[in-house]
């Protein structure tokens, strides 16, 4: 555990991510205080000091004689810092905002490098590209267009990107982007993607060019994500 930050404070913030990343799902009840103070080393006060700060928040509840269960996802107050902390995937975001999270993969294939893409993954001689929609409470929310290059990443076909995350994916090969670089436009939504999110043709969506990069300022990621406008907002701040 960090040497900066209090424990149970480190503790609050362990929960906190275990639940925002779906390993505590909500109703779930958390093992017992003594379970915890093992796992994390230290004593059982502490557990319970974090136990209680955050059932103060409203993010698990005590039923005495049951047990502590999870009563709502909470919003991670950290700021990503790049290059030092994890950058949440899609799906994390969508837990955080307390609604069910699933993906479909709709296509992965492996293909040889050319035009624009080359451009991203020049010293790859192969890419793959993966194909997914996230859906929100089992409603199309958005398509995301992946490519990912081969030199880096293998044996991409034997992953589970419906059940698993592709971060995890890329965190296997030690790329897991450290920082993203990320353009938005307002277009009309591509023809192939149109039925899938349940919209119009002539429908403007939410687009965002994602290019994400290792630890080593090296490229792994490109990704095109089409976003569903109903579900989707954004917000930017202007300096006078």
């Amino acid at each position: 555990m960090s040497q900066n930050t209090a424990i149970y404070v480190q503790v609050m913030n362990s929960i906190k991510e275990k639940i925002v990343t779906g390993e505590l799902k909500l109703g779930e009840k958390l093992p017992s205080e003594r379970s915890m103070s093992i796992h994390y080393g230290i004593n059982r006060m502490t557990v319970r000091n974090a136990l209680k700060r955050l059932e103060n928040e409203g993010c698990i509840k005590s039923i005495r004689g049951s047990g502590t269960y999870v009563a709502k996802v909470p919003k991670l107050e950290k700021m990503i810092e790049l290059g030092e902390n994890e950058i949440l995937s899609l799906s994390q975001q969508i837990r955080q905002k307390g609604l069910k999270s699933s993906r479909l993969v709709l296509s992965l294939k492996k293909f040889v490098n050319h035009d624009a893409i080359k451009d991203y993954f020049p010293d790859s001689e192969f890419i793959y590209e993966i194909v997914r929609l996230s859906l929100i409470d089992d409603e199309p929310y958005a398509v995301q267009h992946t490519y990912i290059p081969c030199s880096i990443f293998k044996e991409a076909e034997r992953f589970d990107f419906a059940d698993g995350s592709l971060y995890d994916y890329m965190s296997d090969f030690q790329h897991r982007p450290a920082g993203v670089i990320s353009y938005l436009k307002v277009d009309k939504i591509p023809t192939q993607y149109a039925e899938i999110l349940k919209l119009k043709n002539s429908k403007n969506i939410f687009i965002f060019d994602y290019f994400g990069f290792d630890e080593n300022h090296k490229m792994v990621e490109y990704t095109i994500s089409y976003h569903h406008p109903e579900y989707t907002s954004f917000k930017y701040i202007t300096n006078h």
